[in-house]
């Protein structure tokens, strides 16, 4: 369709959308040739209007005189239109430092970027960490916590720990754990199979005088720990902000929208679903879930290292701020990028 529109329509859809986004009225031609410096008079606009309508970028709801613009209408101004918006120095700055005071742990770093990110955008936002499979053993303790007890401790991202019955002094505890990291240390899910295992068991069965079967329960545990389909936690922010917004004022729909950003199972499909590169927006009917289909979704990926991250993304009336929701997001994921980076590198 975007080939049938001439630069005045062009600048009309602009004009309107742009309107409609501040004030949610329907937008009529008068109110386009008093505040955009068109040049052209109201029946002009109108005529145009009337075209952009036809063509479907534009409907006119219940016997209002504005219009106001459809999913395709949005989707046009998405790709070809809205104008780049600029994020200040001062709040890039700010918002770089925040980011970096919380590099100590990856899931107050991605839930505080989510809020920065509905601060922004004054929207609601979702943020996924990325899955445990992504991170590689950091290192394994085996500490003795009683008599012929063990506590088996697994670091990743995360902790991971599980008492065990062994029957193990403390000093075989120590080399076996000294055993472990030399050889499972540094290794990914995807750096285990079934030889791997075997060559470690018969290692520490030369060097160790351990019971076969507890041997292989702890390499179970290790093995377990870093392939198991972790699901990601889904954080939401400012929830509550698509209240403000007259889409949403009947009570139902307001109960259902909010009922909807409570339940992380859909949250997390409706992410996960999501795999553009770059930003990807769903306007409307684009999305999945029909509660949203009055909604726009705007989100974008993160990077752990050359390895998958997450999700973060924002949620509001299809009638939102695109550019500076994409300024926002595209600037956030920046600084998440280059902090994990640092963090998966051990710098």
């Amino acid at each position: 369709m975007a080939v049938d529109l001439s630069e005045r329509k062009r600048r009309i859809l602009q004009a309107i959308i742009d309107e409609y986004i501040g004030t949610a009225e329907p937008v009529g031609s008068r109110a386009i040739s008093k505040k955009e410096n068109l040049g052209l008079s109201s029946a002009t606009i109108r005529n145009e209007m009337a075209d952009l309508e036809e063509m479907g970028y534009l409907v006119q709801p219940h016997t209002s005189a504005g219009r106001v613009p459809s999913d395709a209408g949005y989707r046009f101004y998405v790709n070809s239109l809205m104008s780049n918006y600029k994020i200040g120095m001062e709040a890039v700055a700010e918002l770089q430092g925040l980011l970096r005071m919380r590099v100590s742990q990856l899931e107050k770093l991605i839930k505080y970027a989510a809020s920065i990110a509905s601060s922004l955008t004054e929207y609601t936002t979702v943020a996924t960490t990325p899955k445990e499979n992504n991170f590689e053993i950091k290192k394994i303790d085996l500490v003795p916590i009683a008599s012929h007890t063990v506590m088996l401790i697994v670091v990743t991202r995360n902790v991971r720990s599980q008492a065990m019955s062994i029957d193990i002094d403390s000093e075989s505890c120590e080399k076996l754990s000294k055993l472990l990291n030399t050889k499972l240390k540094g290794l990914k899910a995807e750096d285990i199979d079934f030889k791997k295992i075997q060559e470690i068991q018969k290692e520490i069965e030369r060097k160790l005088s351990l019971n076969p079967k507890v041997l292989i329960d702890i390499l179970h545990f290790v093995y377990d720990t870093i392939t198991e389909d972790g699901e990601t936690e889904i954080y939401v922010n400012n929830a509550k902000s698509i209240l403000r917004y007259p889409e949403y004022s009947n009570v139902e729909k307001a109960e259902r929208i909010l009922s909807f950003l409570e339940d992380k199972e859909k949250l997390r499909e409706l992410v996960e679903t999501d795999s553009g590169d770059g930003i990807e927006a769903k306007i409307g009917k684009e999305n999945d879930f029909e509660i949203l289909q009055d909604c726009s979704l705007v989100s974008i990926n993160y990077s752990l290292g050359d390895k998958p991250g997450g999700k973060l993304a924002v949620i509001g009336p299809k009638r939102m701020n695109y550019s500076k929701v994409f300024a926002s997001l595209d600037l956030i994921s920046n600084e998440i990028d280059k902090i994990l980076g640092y963090y998966m590198n051990g710098s």
